[in-house]
């Protein structure tokens, strides 16, 4: 099997994972081609057309990967899955002369849809806390920010930028989505201060060092990627601790904000002068 064979199925097998609609679709699509002749136009051609050039291994080598290297599965999203199981349903409802027999024919789609859907709301949304619909800890940190510039040149927890950039155009984020391979290529220079970024204790002095060269001076991160951190302690430390412990790295504490730590990069004496 080529690597461009393997990519597609495994990019299948994921986002189908758990559910029956590529099955159902296919059956569906057999039906209304025999079924509904005027269907035909409308799902089944569309359908086969859409799904050759979408599931193709070399096209996705040549086109896909090119066009949609960070997310090729959103092209499935252009296969009329769901209306041609819909319209697959309602036919067959259609054709049952008894009205209990069409509702039980719906229902048994309803039924499979279901069960072997996948429940998005579990483990992926939470209730609003603000009318921005973002974790209020993004907005009081960006908030932050703004008082201390009306610019600020941010580096900031993983947690947190994706909220940011969507709270205020006017932070500059080292690095955002970009991090994950979305939309731009990140420079290897600002992955390497993500990378550092999300280890338990990150190399602040390497991190301080690029941010100075490319002018950002503001750092986000959590209480415990301050050195000398210790979880057994973490109830004794106060704001004379981060103090100290930034201090040592070359940062300036400034202040807590929900559970994160803000602080300033320090320039060296020689390019303060």
């Amino acid at each position: 099997m080529t690597e461009a064979s393997r990519q597609v199925l495994d990019t299948v097998r994921e986002s189908f994972a758990g559910n029956w609609f590529l099955l159902l679709w296919i059956i569906s699509l057999i039906y209304l081609f025999f079924a509904e002749k005027e269907k035909r136009r409308m799902f089944v051609y569309p359908s086969i057309l859409l799904g050759v050039l979408i599931f193709n291994p070399i096209l996705y080598w040549y086109v896909w990967d090119k066009l949609f290297d960070y997310a090729y599965w959103r092209a499935f999203w252009m296969v009329p899955v769901l209306p041609a199981i819909a319209a697959a349903a309602v036919s067959l409802a259609g054709r049952m002369r008894r009205k209990s027999v069409k509702a039980g024919v719906i229902a048994a789609v309803l039924a499979v849809s279901a069960v072997t859907g996948t429940f998005i709301y579990k483990d992926r949304f939470v209730r609003a806390q603000n009318r921005c619909k973002l974790p209020q800890a993004s907005i009081d940190v960006a908030d932050a920010l703004l008082a201390l510039d009306s610019e600020p040149r941010a580096t900031v927890d993983a947690s947190l930028f994706c909220y940011i950039r969507q709270y205020s155009p006017d932070i500059h984020l080292m690095y955002g989505r970009d991090a994950w391979g979305y939309i731009d290529i990140i420079g290897n220079g600002s992955y390497s201060v993500y990378q550092q970024m999300i280890l338990p204790q990150p190399d602040l002095s390497y991190v301080r060092s690029c941010m100075l060269d490319w002018k950002y001076d503001y750092l986000v991160m959590l209480p415990s990627q301050a050195p000398g951190y210790r979880q057994e302690d973490a109830e004794s430390y106060d704001s004379s601790f981060y103090s100290d412990a930034l201090g040592s790295a070359g940062f300036e504490y400034l202040e807590n904000v929900d559970g994160y730590l803000i602080c300033k990069a320090i320039p060296d004496e020689t390019e303060t002068e």
